[in-house]
């Protein structure tokens, strides 16, 4: 029986052989998408992709609009151009009051900002200093809030300034009620108190030139000029006439135009001179006559027949 010899290959021959077949297995690796080689392989799906959109970060509320509800940052107030108020200082709108017949109008602000009273009312670089450097006169003087026609004397926490009275009537300003609040902020109230020009006699011999305003009869300082029988105060909006003649033997005639009508500007005077020791005689709708102490008397004269220019005969005392 004949023994089956293995079968010999040359070496050469299966190292071709080998990578033929490798070749082809590459080749059907590449193969087109449709063909057989490629029925098996399996799907790959891309991974969506997402854009993420940063969450937008809340801008912080301003503490003083948590304090002072509806306020915003400070600009300007009306009837105080030029006032200046600590750097980041927020104010309410204002909330109006008065304004009848002869009465001054008042608008009445919140404030608030970071930092101390002094800011305001201090000595120097404070908001009250700075009205004082534009012209503002430390009277401390505001309209009574019972009233809105007179004025009143403001206390030590309430600070209150005047404008120069010309050329337009003039215009008050008070400051108080501080309140501390933590993180050093501070709220107040500010109030402004104006009032519309008086309608007066159209004549240049009695008004003419700039507007020239008083407070009261001897002068617009609080404090009185040395004869207090004659510091009483006049009707809001009283302009003073430039009329100079009108003299008469043992009396000279002032004269002035007021806000109100006729019987508002009597009936204001009266009070105003009873105030300060007058006594009031032949009261009638267009004027009276006033008296003032004896030995020696003084004796005025109102004679109001229009408001747009009315006059005050004073009499030489005797």
């Amino acid at each position: 029986m004949r023994t089956m010899r293995p079968l010999r290959v040359p070496i050469h021959t299966l190292v071709a052989s080998l990578g033929l077949l490798a070749i082809l297995a590459l080749l059907a690796g590449c193969a087109p998408s449709g063909t057989a080689s490629a029925t098996n392989a399996p799907t790959v799906t891309p991974l969506a992709t997402t854009t993420s959109t940063p969450a937008a970060s809340a801008t912080p509320q301003a503490i003083c609009t948590v304090l002072v509800a509806g306020s915003a940052p400070y600009t300007s107030i009306s009837g105080l151009p030029g006032m200046k108020l600590p750097s980041g200082a927020y104010v309410s709108s204002p909330t109006p009051t008065g304004g009848g017949q002869g009465q001054y109008a008042i608008a009445t602000y919140i404030g608030c900002f970071q930092g101390g009273e002094s800011a305001i009312d201090g000595p120097s670089s404070s908001t009250i200093s700075q009205l004082k450097t534009l012209g503002w006169k430390l009277n401390n003087l505001f309209p009574d809030p019972s009233n809105f026609a007179y004025l009143d004397y403001c206390s030590n926490s309430h600070n209150c300034l005047n404008d120069a009275g010309s050329p337009n009537p003039f215009t008050f300003a008070g400051f108080d009620q501080y309140a501390g609040h933590p993180g050093g902020y501070t709220t107040f109230r500010l109030q402004v108190a104006t009032i519309g020009a008086p309608s007066c006699l159209n004549d240049p011999q009695y008004y003419s030139g700039t507007p020239k305003y008083t407070i009261y009869y001897d002068g617009s300082n609080a404090s009185n000029s040395g004869s207090p029988q004659n510091h009483f105060q006049m009707p809001p909006g009283t302009r003073v006439s430039t009329f100079n003649g009108g003299g008469t033997a043992g009396s000279t005639y002032v004269y002035f135009c007021s806000a109100g009508n006729q019987s508002w500007v009597v009936n204001f005077l009266v009070q105003a001179m009873q105030n300060t020791g007058w006594a009031i005689s032949s009261a009638a709708s267009a004027g009276f006559t006033a008296k003032f102490g004896s030995n020696p008397t003084y004796q005025i004269d109102v004679a109001v027949s229009n408001p747009n220019n009315y006059s005050l005969r004073v009499y030489v005392p005797m």
